[in-house]
């Protein structure tokens, strides 16, 4: 995109049906089990009515692509998350800019990835009233 985009609803609309088709996906499960906002996102896209299946155990895709855990002598797995998943369920999104004779891309996301969401405050290791607050907020500016 020209330097000059900016993201309008429609494009967030757009955007949102990739991150709901991956989380239809079995090894999906890791994102209901990072927590605080990529679990409220995977919340947001498929329900709470999904939240007896991440109990169901492990996906398929574990074993080649998943976490590997090591503890009292024992090798375990676990769904994991891929950097490009992160960046799904976040809506990352690259923005070319410009300033001859450079050309860069710019990376902005819709919601904080991770690393910036530990820092900012609102992680207490629960989805509190704030948090929620928060997020509707986010998403009403999004939708304006």
């Amino acid at each position: 995109q020209p330097s000059s985009f900016w993201a309008v609803y429609a494009d967030y609309a757009i955007y949102e049906q990739l991150p709901h088709e991956f989380m239809n996906q079995p090894q999906a499960r890791a994102a209901f089990l990072y927590g605080g906002l990529i679990w409220w996102l995977a919340l947001h896209s498929l329900g709470f009515n999904c939240l007896p299946s991440v109990l169901d155990g492990i996906s398929a895709e574990t074993i080649p692509f998943g976490h590997l855990l090591f503890g009292n002598s024992q090798t375990y797995y676990n769904d994991g998350l891929l950097d490009e998943e992160f960046n799904l369920i976040c809506r990352t999104y690259y923005i070319e800019k410009c300033k001859l004779p450079i050309i860069w891309n710019h990376r902005s996301t819709n919601w904080p990835r991770p690393n910036a969401w530990d820092v900012s405050g609102l992680n207490l290791g629960f989805w509190s009233a704030h948090c929620k607050d928060w997020f509707q907020k986010c998403l009403d500016n999004i939708q304006e």
